[in-house]
C-alpha cells in the first residue's frame, strides 16, 4: 500500500480538525442553552411558595448544577482554544510563508486590546 502523501494527511487533518471545531461549536451552544435553562429554573424555584421544600429535597443539586455547567464551559473553551492553535498551525504550513508574514502584522494591528484577568474586581475610585 503506497504512503499517503503530504497534502492528502493534511486535508485529513484538516477535515478532522473542522469536524472538530463544529462538535465543540455545538457544545458551546448546548451548554449555553442549558445555563439558561437552569438558571431559569432557579429563578421559578425562588419564586415558588415551595421554595423551602424545594431547598431541602435538592438543595445541593440546586446549587451544584452551575458550578458544573461552568467547569463544562471552561473545559470546552479549553478544548476550543486548543483546537483552534493546532489549525491556526497547520493552516501556517499550507499558507505561503510572505503571506502569513503579511495576515500576521494585518491581525497585530487589528488585535483587540483585551486586558489580562486577574481574578480581581478593578477597584473603584
Amino acid at each position: 500500500m503506497p504512503a499517503p502523501d503530504r497534502m492528502s494527511t493534511v486535508r485529513t487533518a484538516s477535515a478532522a480538525i473542522a469536524y472538530v471545531q463544529e462538535e465543540l461549536a455545538k457544545a458551546r451552544t448546548s451548554t449555553d442553552r442549558l445555563k439558561r435553562n437552569v438558571a431559569q429554573a432557579m429563578n421559578l424555584v425562588r419564586g415558588s411558595a415551595y421554595r423551602d421544600q424545594l431547598f431541602a429535597i435538592a438543595g445541593d443539586v440546586m446549587y451544584d448544577t452551575p458550578k458544573a455547567i461552568q467547569d463544562l464551559e471552561r473545559a470546552l473553551e479549553t478544548c476550543a482554544m486548543a483546537i483552534n492553535k493546532i489549525d491556526y498551525e497547520e493552516l501556517r504550513q499550507v499558507i505561503r510563508p510572505d503571506k502569513v508574514d503579511e495576515l500576521e502584522a494585518i491581525l497585530e494591528e487589528v488585535r483587540l486590546n483585551i486586558p489580562r484577568r486577574t481574578g480581581r474586581l478593578p477597584e473603584e475610585s
